[in-house]
C-alpha cells in the first residue's frame, strides 16, 4: 500500500468516529438530558446486537480473504447468507429487547430495530471494499457516512422535537443510504454470488466465541450504562456516556483505524511468515498503540478542566470530570486488549479461547457496578470500568501468550514513557502561564507545546516518528536473523 492510500485510508477510518464523536457532544447542547441519556441507550443497545451477533462474519471474511483481493462467488454468496441471517437475528432481539422496556418501549424498539438494518449494508459494504482493496471507495462510503450522519442527526434536533427516536431514526437513514452507496461500488464488478451449500459449520465455529466474548466485552465496557440508568436514572446515563465519549473516543479515532489498516497485514504475515514473524509485528503495533494512546490519556487527565469547561454544558462537568481520568486510562487498556492479544485469536483461528479470557474481568466489572455506585456514585462506574479492562487486557494476554507469543518490547516503552513524562511536564508547566487566557487558549497552548515536546522526546530517545506512521507493525524491528517484514509488505 502506498504512503497517499494509507493516509487515505486512516483519514476514512478516522472521519467517522471523529463526527461521531462530534455530535455526540454537540447533542449534549441540543437534547434535554434525558432525551440524550436514552439515545445513549439507543445506540448501546444497537450496538451491542451488531458487534455481538454480527461483527463476526466481518472477521471471519478478512481472516478468509485477507491475504488476497479477491471473494469467489460460492464464498460471496455465503457471506451474503450469513449477513441476511445474522442481521435479522440481530434485528429480532434488539426489537424484543426494546420493547421490554417500561417506559417509552415501542419508541425504543423501534429506534434500536432501525439501527440495525441501517448497519447491515454498511457493514457488508466495507468488508467487502477492505478485501477487494478498493481505498478510495472505502474513503468515499466511510465520508458520506460521517457527513450524512452529523448532518442529519444534528438537522433533525433543530427541525424537529429533540427526542432520542428522531435522533435515532435520522441517524440510522444516513447510515443506510452510505451502505446502500457501498454495495454499489463493492458488487459492481464483482463476481455473481452463488449459493453456498457447505462451509456454515466451519464460519460458525468461528464466529461463535467470538459473539460470547463480544457479550463479555460489553458486559465490560457499556452493561454499566443499564445499571446506571436502574439505579440513577437517564440524567445520570448522560453525564456517564458524555464522559464515556471524551474519554474514550479520541484514543479510538486513531487507534481503531490503524488496527483496521494493519490487521489484513498481520493476516498475510502469520499466513507468509509464521507466528514468530507476527508476534514480532505484534510487537511493534503494541508500541504504536501505546506511543499514541499514552499520550492522549495524559492530555485528557491533564487537561480536563479546560475540556470540560469548552465540550460540555455545566451540568455535566463536575461528575465528568470524576470519571474522565478513569475511563480514559480503562479505554487504553481495553484497545491494547482488542487490538493487540484478541488478534492472536482471529490470526491463530483459536477464538473458542476469547470468552475464557473475557469471563473473569467482565463478571468482576459487572458486580464492582453494583457494589460501587450506590456507594460512590455514578464515579463508581468509572473505575469499575478502569479495573475491569485492565484485567482484561492481562488475562488475555496470558492466553494469548501459548498461541501467538508477543515479546513485550520493554526498552521501547520504556523510552516512551520518559517522553511522555517529558512532555507532560512541560504541558503542566505552560499550563499556568495561559491559563489566565481563557479555557480555549488553555488547551489549544498546552495541546501544542504537549505533542511539540513529545515529537522531539521521541525523536532523540531514538523512536522514528516516520516508520511509527508508515509501518506501525514495525515499530520493534526484528531480529538480525529474521528478514525484515518491510519489503514484503509493500507489494499491491
Amino acid at each position: 500500500m502506498s504512503r497517499s492510500a494509507y493516509a487515505l485510508y486512516f483519514l476514512a477510518n478516522l472521519a467517522p468516529r471523529a463526527l461521531m464523536f462530534l455530535l455526540l457532544l454537540v447533542l449534549t447542547r441540543l437534547m434535554p438530558m434525558a432525551e440524550y441519556g436514552l439515545f445513549v441507550l439507543v445506540v448501546t443497545t444497537g450496538e451491542i446486537f451488531d458487534m455481538a451477533l454480527c461483527n463476526w462474519v466481518r472477521i471471519f471474511a478478512l481472516r478468509s480473504e485477507g491475504a488476497s483481493a479477491t471473494m469467489r462467488p460460492h464464498r460471496l454468496g455465503r457471506l451474503l447468507a450469513l449477513t441476511v441471517v445474522t442481521t435479522t437475528l440481530a434485528f429480532l432481539l434488539a426489537a424484543a429487547s426494546g420493547l421490554m422496556r417500561q417506559e417509552q418501549a415501542l419508541a425504543f424498539a423501534v429506534a434500536t430495530a432501525a439501527m440495525i438494518l441501517a448497519f447491515a449494508p454498511l457493514r457488508l459494504s466495507l468488508m467487502l471494499l477492505q478485501v477487494q482493496r478498493k481505498h478510495s471507495a472505502y474513503a468515499a462510503v466511510e465520508a458520506l457516512r460521517a457527513g450524512g450522519t452529523f448532518g442529519a442527526t444534528a438537522l433533525a434536533m433543530l427541525l424537529l422535537e429533540p427526542t432520542f427516536l428522531n435522533a435515532a431514526l435520522a441517524l440510522s437513514a444516513a447510515t443506510a443510504v452510505a451502505g446502500l452507496v457501498g454495495l454499489c461500488q463493492a458488487l459492481g464488478r464483482a463476481s455473481r454470488p452463488r449459493r453456498a451449500r457447505a462451509g456454515y459449520g466451519a464460519a460458525l465455529a468461528f464466529g461463535l466465541p467470538i459473539m460470547v466474548a463480544q457479550i463479555l466485552v460489553y458486559a465490560l465496557g457499556y452493561f454499566d450504562r443499564y445499571i446506571v440508568d436502574f439505579l440513577l436514572g437517564p440524567h445520570a446515563v448522560a453525564v456517564l456516556a458524555a464522559a464515556y465519549s471524551l474519554g474514550r473516543q479520541p484514543i479510538e479515532l486513531f487507534i481503531g483505524p490503524l488496527n483496521n489498516y494493519a490487521f489484513p497485514h498481520l493476516v498475510k504475515i502469520y499466513e507468509q511468515e509464521g507466528p514468530e514473524a507476527a508476534g514480532t509485528a505484534q510487537a511493534g503495533l503494541l508500541a504504536t498503540l501505546i506511543t499514541v494512546g499514552s499520550a492522549i490519556v495524559m492530555g485528557l487527565i491533564l487537561l480536563k478542566e479546560p475540556l470540560l469547561t469548552i465540550a460540555l454544558p455545566a451540568d455535566y462537568r463536575e461528575e465528568a470530570a470524576l470519571l474522565l481520568p478513569w475511563i480514559a486510562f480503562g479505554s487504553l487498556a481495553l484497545f491494547v486488549k482488542f487490538f493487540i492479544f484478541d488478534n492472536g485469536f482471529h490470526l491463530a483461528k483459536r477464538t473458542w479461547l476469547q470468552p475464557v479470557a473475557m469471563l473473569p474481568p467482565a463478571i468482576l466489572s459487572f458486580v464492582a457496578c453494583f457494589v460501587l455506585i450506590p456507594r460512590v456514585g455514578i464515579v463508581g462506574a468509572g473505575i469499575s470500568f478502569a479495573v475491569g479492562s485492565t484485567i482484561a487486557a492481562l488475562s488475555t494476554a496470558l492466553v494469548t501468550a501459548r498461541i501467538l507469543p508477543v515479546r513485550l518490547p520493554w526498552g521501547m516503552l520504556a523510552r516512551i514513557a520518559v517522553a511522555n513524562a517529558s512532555a507532560s511536564l512541560a504541558l503542566y508547566t505552560v499550563r499556568g502561564y495561559v491559563e489566565p487566557a481563557g479555557a480555549i487558549a488553555e488547551l489549544v497552548v498546552s495541546t501544542l507545546v504537549f505533542m511539540a515536546v513529545y515529537a522531539a522526546a521521541l525523536s532523540l530517545i531514538g523512536v522514528s516518528i516516520r516508520r511509527t506512521i508508515e509501518t506501525p507493525w514495525a515499530a520493534v524491528a526484528p531480529p538480525a536473523h529474521r528478514p525484515v517484514l518491510e519489503p514484503a509488505l509493500q507489494k499491491p
